[in-house]
């Protein structure tokens, strides 16, 4: 007798570029021998362009009945889902034994909401614990953290946009939304250049306007407003595996506002690739950034702070070097790819075994 892998359906909104999807994608990646993958998206048809290598794709509107009728025609195991509760209710409705949520740190007011009927809570943040604690019972709740690749983004070749060494590129791998301040990263910069001794700064966002439902566009605006900035600004535009980019910076960023961020993936990737950190102290940053050690914390919406730390890395390669190589040796201690990975098998072999889905012995595709 034969027994088939679990099956593990992913559902968000979207699965194209952006940090929760390439997550998933690292992680489905790794789990891949071990589960059968599905991505559900309910808002977009865009997939990620290696998607299809390591799961099943399937986009559905955003209707209970409907997702409820799929889950339970492919006989789905172990539901994650993330930002909507539609998705834990239709999970529950189709009688899937495992239902989790990956809450996306306190960005947006999905992480508070209902949790009744989940087997767990994963948490990507040690931020998020005590708020959710109050809606389930603190054993549910398990923090994970994102896991990066590390020896990709040490192996990526450097993406400079024709800018010279001597040049010191300012850069910020970010959707383009309102909510991630791009306009104070663009002043700070400009403000930077007014400077005859930071004419080699340059600036390059790397980005594409948001899929996200009832967006608002962004790139025509911040383009305008980079206009002064000349051939020293790069629009890179969206941009699937941004690796070789996010090694050709040699200052990281994040000027996101308040609400508008858990741990941003474009943080862990720049530590990933060695690059100092300048960001905004606002959302779980802090967690992660320890101001003065592998890079800079400035207060949210603060034009003079930012562009003082900026230039303070600018004029000084020795202590991007040292604080670049601090952040690297924190993913190396607690953000490796593999071991939060096998944070999220050993999750699911626990609850599945416990639902009597988790197979004893070899299995093979039915």
């Amino acid at each position: 007798m034969k027994f088939r892998k679990p099956r593990i359906a992913y559902i968000l909104q979207m699965f194209g570029v952006g940090g929760m999807p390439q997550w998933l994608l690292r992680l489905a990646t790794t789990l891949q021998n071990e589960f059968d993958i599905y991505f559900i998206a309910t808002h977009s048809d865009v997939f990620l362009p290696s998607a299809a290598e390591v799961a099943r794709l399937v986009h559905l509107p955003p209707e209970k009945w409907r997702l409820a009728a799929t889950l339970a025609r492919q006989r789905i195991d172990l539901v994650q889902m993330a930002n909507l509760r539609l998705y834990a209710d239709a999970a529950i409705l189709a009688g899937v034994p495992v239902v989790i949520e990956r809450t996306d740190g306190l960005r947006n007011g999905a992480a508070l909401g209902p949790k009744h009927g989940l087997d767990a809570v994963v948490a990507s943040t040690r931020g998020t614990v005590e708020p959710i604690a109050g809606l389930i019972p603190r054993h549910k709740i398990h923090v994970i953290y994102n896991g990066i690749d590390l020896e990709h983004y040490r192996q990526a070749a450097p993406q400079r946009f024709g800018f010279g060494a001597e040049d010191v590129i300012i850069g910020r791998t970010s959707r383009l939304a309102r909510g991630k301040n791009l306009s104070l990263l663009i002043r700070a910069v400009t403000r930077l250049r007014q400077v005859s001794r930071f004419n080699h700064v340059r600036l390059v966002i790397c980005g594409g306007d948001t899929t996200q439902p009832d967006a608002e566009p962004m790139l025509a605006e911040l383009q305008a407003e980079a206009a002064p900035l000349g051939d020293s600004a790069v629009f890179a535009g969206e941009v699937a595996d941004p690796a070789g980019i996010t090694a050709g910076y040699d200052i990281v960023t994040c000027t996101s506002k308040p609400e508008n961020e858990g741990i941003p993936n474009s943080l862990l990737e720049g530590m990933a690739a060695s690059k100092p950190l300048v960001s905004t102290a606002v959302g779980d940053i802090p967690e992660i950034l320890t101001d003065g050690e592998n890079g800079f914390l400035v207060p949210s919406d603060d034009e003079a702070a930012l562009a003082e730390a900026l230039a303070r890395l600018v004029e000084d390669a020795d202590l991007r070097r040292r604080m670049g190589r601090a952040g690297q040796a924190l993913i190396a201690r607690e953000f490796d790819l593999a071991t939060q990975a096998e944070k999220y098998a050993a999750l699911y072999r626990r609850l599945l075994e416990e639902h009597g889905r988790w197979p004893r012995l070899p299995w093979g595709r039915t």
